[in-house]
């Protein structure tokens, strides 16, 4: 538990008071179902569930293994299903967050500027590479930065007609959030695809997309699921190909 001292300030009054409980319970916590943990210490499963994603799992039931063991929590066969269904939360979920005026705006502007420059580190470059490929094939002029050495000569470059889309899950990605202060400088458009709740690149940006999952902080662990980052890229471009007919 000590290792994970470090994003205690980011808890919430309630949520550090269930981590100090189990903070001094731990041989007891580690053998306790979540149900049980909630009425000993008089709060909600979901707040329990919220506190151990804050702090980098993606549930309760995670967060016990590593009580136990210390160790990432290995998939066990008779899990499939429940991954199923989290994937499939992780889906819907996503398509409750998506403001449809907003996709619009953003589409116009794909459609007006100059060039679109897309920006994504770690597990997200995947996501980044895959709406680069799909905006190229529509016939649009398209650049992904995946040069981490170039990323910050080819963005001093910017002009205010050319459109910029960040994708980070945490929204908090070093290299990003220096893209999207000089873009605001060089007051080039700014498109965020974060995860979903405040964040500095969302702060930045002129048009914001969200999606859900439930690990947040990438550098705990960057194997995150991006799915709802995928479904969001596939959202945006069904749209642009619907306004292009």
């Amino acid at each position: 538990m000590e290792k994970l001292i470090k994003f205690y300030d980011d808890l919430t009054n309630s949520e550090k008071e269930i981590f100090d409980y189990i903070f001094n319970h731990q041989d007891e916590v580690k053998n306790m179902k979540i149900m049980d943990l909630a009425k000993k210490i008089l709060v909600s499963k979901t707040l329990i569930i919220n506190m151990t994603q804050k702090l980098g799992f993606s549930g309760y039931t995670d967060f016990k293994y590593y009580l136990k063991s210390g160790n990432i929590p290995k998939i066990k066969k008779d899990e499939y299903e429940s991954i199923q269904s989290n994937l499939k939360e992780d889906i819907e979920k996503t398509f409750s967050l998506v403001n449809t005026k907003e996709i619009k705006n953003i589409v116009r502007e794909i459609q007006k500027v100059k060039t679109i420059y897309i920006v994504a580190r770690g597990t997200s470059k995947s996501v980044g590479s895959h709406l680069n490929h799909l905006l190229l094939t529509l016939g649009f002029r398209c650049i992904f930065l995946e040069d981490y050495n170039l990323i910050t000569n080819v963005a001093k470059t910017l002009e205010s007609n050319e459109l910029v889309i960040l994708i980070s899950l945490s929204g908090k990605t070093d290299k990003v959030l220096e893209i999207a202060r000089i873009a605001k400088i060089k007051k080039a458009k700014i498109v965020s695809i974060t995860n979903f709740y405040k964040n500095p690149l969302s702060s930045l940006a002129d048009f914001k997309l969200y999606c859900i999952s439930e690990q947040k902080d990438t550098k705990v662990n960057d194997s995150a699921s991006r799915i709802g980052m995928y479904l969001i890229v596939e959202i945006i471009i069904e749209t642009l190909k619907y306004q292009m007919t």
